[in-house]
C-alpha cells in the first residue's frame, strides 16, 4: 500500500527482517588494541593530528573483570571521592615548576585530558572540582546500600580514537567497554520503529550507501518513500560547510525549519529524525541549530558507514576509568582536589591575566589560594556562566559576556532495580512519547555491565532528556512514568516487581546548541592572555568530533594543554631546561572521496553563484 506523505507545516514566526530476541554483539577491534598496548607502550609524542587504523577484532570479554572499588563516604552515600585536604591556605608552586603553575577548573573529560598532559610535561597542576567526585556529567557514586549509580548511561562511539588511545594507555587490569551493540528505536505506545545494526560487521561500503543498504532489509515502521524524502537533507552535508559565513546562516536556522526546506515528510520528521535529536543533541529540532545537527549526525552517523556503530562502559565510569585516571594524574605530581568552589580569581593590573584562583572547601569552608602561570576552564555553560557572574575580572571581557547569552538543558538520569531476570530485545534503546518535548533512553544493564551480568533481578539504567516539563515531579511519579513506557516496549516487565530505583536531576546540565548560538560560543584562546577554554561546548576546534561528545570533550582538554604548553614555553622564566612535548591529538578519519568531492563542488558552485548574484534557496 502506498502511504500518504505530508509535509511538515511552517513554524510560526518565531524566535524486512524482523529483530531477533538475542544480542549480536560484535567484537570490538579496539580492544585487540587495548591487548597489545599492554606488551608495548605508544612512545610517540609528534605535534600533529592524525588517522588511525583499526586491526582485526579480539573478543574483549576474554580479558579479566576489573576490579570496583569505592572509597569515601560522603552525604549518605560512598563517593568516588577526590582528596579534599591540603596543609595549608595559599597552595604554592610544586618545586621545580616555577612559571609553570597551572590551575584547571573542572573534572570531566576535559579538565582530566588537559591535567594529565600538563603533569607528565613537568606543570605544577591542580585541579578543582566542585563535586566530591570525578567526572562531571560522567562521574558516579555509591549508594550506602553500594548500588552504583551515575548520571545517565554515557556511550562510546566508532570515531572516539583519542578516547580509546587513553584506554589502552591507561593499561587497566581489564577492557573496560562492551563489544559494539545494536540498538532500538521506539515510538509512542512501544510502538518499534526501527533499529541500527552493528555496520563494522557488514561489508563496509562507501558512505551512506553502505548505511541504506544495511539498513533496508531490517525493520522499519516508516514507509521507504518517506525515508527517501531524506535524500535532498542529505545533500546539504555538501554545502553548510563551504565557507564560514555559510555555516553562520545555517546555524542561525533551527534544524526542523531546514527539513521543512528540504522536503522531510511529516512521518520521517515525527518517527525519525526528531526522536533521534531528542536524545542525540537533547532538544527537539525546532529549538537547535541546523549547523550543529548537521556537525552531529556527520561525525555519529554519516561522515562513514561505521560511524554510528556504538559500545558502553562494562561498569561505572568513575571506577574504571576516571579513579585510575586521576591517580596517572597523581603520580606524575598533579593535584586533583574535591569540593573546590571557585569563587574568584585576583589579576595582574598591568597585563590583565589571572595570577590566582581562590576557591572554597565545600566540607569545611576554608578559602584557599591557588597562585597560577595559567588557567584551563574545563566546566560547562552553566558553571562557566555562574563564574562569570561572580568575577569582575571575567565579566568586564567580551567574549567571556557573550556566553552569558547560551542556554543548557535538564537531564533526569535514574536506575531502577527489579525482582527478575526480563529478558529485553536490545540491550541500548531510544524512546519517543514518553513526553512531548522530551527524549529518553533506557539500558539493560544485566547485558552491559559485568556487576550485573549474573544478577538474579534485571536491572535498568533509563535517562530523560530535556526534561525540564518533569523536573518538578516527584521521583515516584517520573519513575511510574519510565516504568509505563518500558511497559510498553517490553510487556514481560507488567510481572516484574520494582524493588529500587535511584532518580537523580541536573538542571542546566548540557549545552543546549540553540539556532544562532555559535556566534556567542568561546574559542579555547580568551581576551585574557594566560586563560583557555575546553569542554564540547566550545568552537573553533580543528577536529572532527562534533555536538554532544566526550571524544569531543577530551580533545579539547588535549588542545588546551598545548595551547598552555605553547604560552608558558615562550616564557623565559619558565622554559629554561624544560623541553615539553606537545599532546597527540587524532583525528577522525577522512571524508570519503566522493564526500570530499561534493564538498569541493558545494565550495566552487558557492564562490560561482556569489560572483553572479545568486542564492541558495535553502538559506
Amino acid at each position: 500500500m502506498q502511504s500518504t506523505r505530508s509535509r511538515l507545516p511552517t513554524p510560526p514566526a518565531c524566535g524486512s527482517l524482523q529483530p531477533t530476541g538475542h544480542y549480536n554483539h560484535v567484537r570490538n577491534p579496539v580492544a585487540s588494541r587495548f591487548a597489545q598496548s599492554r606488551a608495548q607502550a605508544s612512545s610517540s609524542s609528534r605535534s600533529r593530528i592524525s588517522s588511525i587504523r583499526r586491526k582485526p577484532p579480539q573478543d574483549a570479554r576474554s580479558l579479566a573483570t576489573p576490579v570496583m572499588a569505592a572509597a569515601a563516604a560522603e552525604s549518605g552515600g560512598e563517593s568516588l571521592a577526590f582528596s579534599s585536604s591540603t596543609s595549608s591556605s595559599i597552595i604554592g608552586s610544586g618545586g621545580g615548576a616555577e612559571g609553570r603553575r597551572v590551575v584547571i577548573v573542572g573534572g570531566g573529560w576535559a579538565g582530566f585530558g588537559a591535567a594529565k598532559h600538563l603533569a607528565e610535561q613537568g606543570c605544577d597542576v591542580t585541579l578543582l572540582e566542585a563535586a566530591a567526585h570525578p567526572g562531571g556529567l560522567s562521574g558516579g557514586f555509591r549508594t550506602t546500600g553500594g548500588r552504583a549509580v551515575e548520571a545517565g548511561m554515557k556511550g562510546f562511539w566508532y570515531q572516539y580514537h583519542n578516547i580509546f588511545a587513553l584506554l589502552r594507555e591507561l593499561r587497566l587490569p581489564a577492557w573496560p567497554l562492551t563489544e559494539w551493540t545494536p540498538s532500538g528505536f521506539w515510538g509512542a505506545g512501544g510502538k518499534l520503529l526501527t533499529e541500527a545494526p552493528v555496520f563494522s560487521s557488514r561489508p563496509r561500503l562507501p558512505t551512506l550507501l553502505g548505511q541504506f543498504v544495511h539498513t533496508f532489509p531490517l525493520y522499519w515502521s516508516l514507509p521507504l518513500p518517506d525515508r527517501l524524502t531524506l535524500l535532498p537533507f542529505l545533500a546539504t552535508l555538501a554545502d553548510y560547510v563551504s565557507s564560514e559565513e555559510v555555516y553562520e546562516q545555517y546555524d542561525k536556522m533551527s534544524a526542523y525549519e531546514l527539513f521543512r526546506r528540504c522536503g522531510v515528510s511529516a512521518r520521517a520528521y515525527d518517527e525519525f529524525l526528531r526522536p533521534t535529536l531528542l536524545v542525540g543533541l537533547f532538544a527537539p529540532p525546532e529549538e537547535l541549530s541546523a549547523a550543529v545537527v548537521l556537525d552531529t549526525l556527520y561525525f555519529y552517523a554519516l561522515a562513514h558507514q561505521n560511524d554510528f556503530d556504538v559500545c558502553w562502559p562494562r561498569g561505572s565510569v568513575a571506577e574504571l576509568v576516571f579513579m585510575p585516571l586521576v591517580e596517572r594524574i597523581r603520580a606524575a605530581g598533579g593535584r586533583v582536589l574535591g569540593s573546590r568552589l571557585v569563587t574568584g580569581f585576583s589579576t595582574d593590573p598591568e597585563s590583565g591575566e589571572v595570577r590566582s584562583v581562590e576557591a572554597v572547601n565545600r566540607d569545611t569552608g576554608e578559602v584557599f589560594s591557588y597562585p597560577t602561570d595559567a588557567v584551563v576552564f574545563a566546566v560547562g555553560v552553566g558553571a562557566m556562566q555562574k563564574l562569570v557572574s561572580s568575577s569582575p575580572a571575567l565579566a568586564s571581557q567580551p567574549d567571556f559576556c557573550a556566553l552569558m547569552q547560551l542556554r543548557s538543558l535538564d537531564v533526569v538520569a535514574t536506575r531502577l532495580w527489579f525482582d527478575r531476570r526480563l529478558p529485553t530485545r536490545y540491550p541500548a534503546n531510544v524512546l519517543s512519547g514518553l513526553e512531548p518535548s522530551a527524549g529518553a533512553t533506557f539500558f539493560n544493564l544485566n547485558e552491559l555491565q559485568d556487576e550485573y551480568r549474573d544478577a538474579a533481578g534485571t536491572v535498568l539504567s533509563a535517562d530523560i532528556y530535556h526534561a525540564a516539563s518533569l523536573l518538578p515531579l516527584s521521583d515516584e511519579q517520573l519513575v511510574q512514568r519510565l516504568l509505563a513506557a518500558v511497559r510498553a516496549c517490553e510487556p514481560g516487565f507488567k510481572v516484574a516487581r520494582l524493588v529500587d530505583s535511584v532518580v537523580l536531576r541536573y538542571p542546566r546540565a548540557v549545552t543546549h546548541f540553540s539556532p544562532g548560538s555559535h556566534r556567542h560560543r568561546p574559542t579555547q584562546t580568551t581576551s585574557i592572555p594566560n586563560v583557555f577554554m575546553a569542554g564540547d561546548w566550545v568552537k573553533g576546534l580543528p577536529h572532527g568530533a562534533n555536538g554532544l561528545s566526550q571524544e569531543r570533550a577530551y580533545v579539547t582538554g588535549l588542545s588546551a594543554s598545548n595551547l598552555v604548553i605553547a604560552r608558558l614555553h615562550g616564557s623565559t622564566s619558565s622554559s629554561s631546561g624544560w623541553d615539553p612535548k606537545l599532546a597527540v591529538i587524532l583525528d577522525v578519519e577522512p571524508d570519503e572521496p566522493h564526500v570530499a568531492a561534493a564538498r569541493a563542488a558545494a565550495r566552487g558552485f558557492r564562490d560561482l553563484a556569489s560572483a553572479v548574484g545568486l542564492r541558495s534557496p535553502l538559506l
